[in-house]
């Protein structure tokens, strides 16, 4: 795990290991988790909480651990197209309840998973950057 984009590349330069693409982008679950700290206090950073639910579903299904995530209703729907077009602020409490709940479960899956602390060069599982 990198807390930077660049740190990411280090290593992986360090290792004679090329990007595999030219764009690169960091997840903000430091952002994220700041949010969950105080909701009700602090901004929407919407587009780490955009990026962290994808990250999450994807993360779920990658490992088997859909079960993990709370089941997406409407609810989720109309709070997902919200976050999308950048418009939080027009949460219902629904709404807000249902995001806070994805994201805090997906939070506690990326939690769970295992992390290799200065793994090797030979070892092949590896938290993505």
């Amino acid at each position: 795990m990198f807390t930077t984009v660049r740190q990411a590349r280090a290593y992986a330069s360090r290792r004679g290991l090329g990007p595999a693409t030219s764009e690169a982008g960091a997840l903000e679950l430091t952002r994220v988790q700041r949010w969950l700290e105080d909701p009700a206090h602090r901004h929407v950073p919407s587009g780490a909480v955009l990026e962290a639910w994808n990250f999450f579903e994807d993360l779920a299904r990658g490992l088997g651990e859909v079960h993990r995530l709370p089941r997406q209703s409407a609810v989720h729907n109309s709070a997902y197209e919200k976050l999308f077009g950048g418009e939080c602020a027009a949460w219902t409490p629904a709404e807000r309840r249902a995001v806070l709940e994805l994201i805090t479960a997906g939070v506690e899956l990326w939690n769970s998973c295992p992390v290799l602390v200065k793994p090797s060069s030979s070892a092949r599982h590896r938290r993505p950057a």
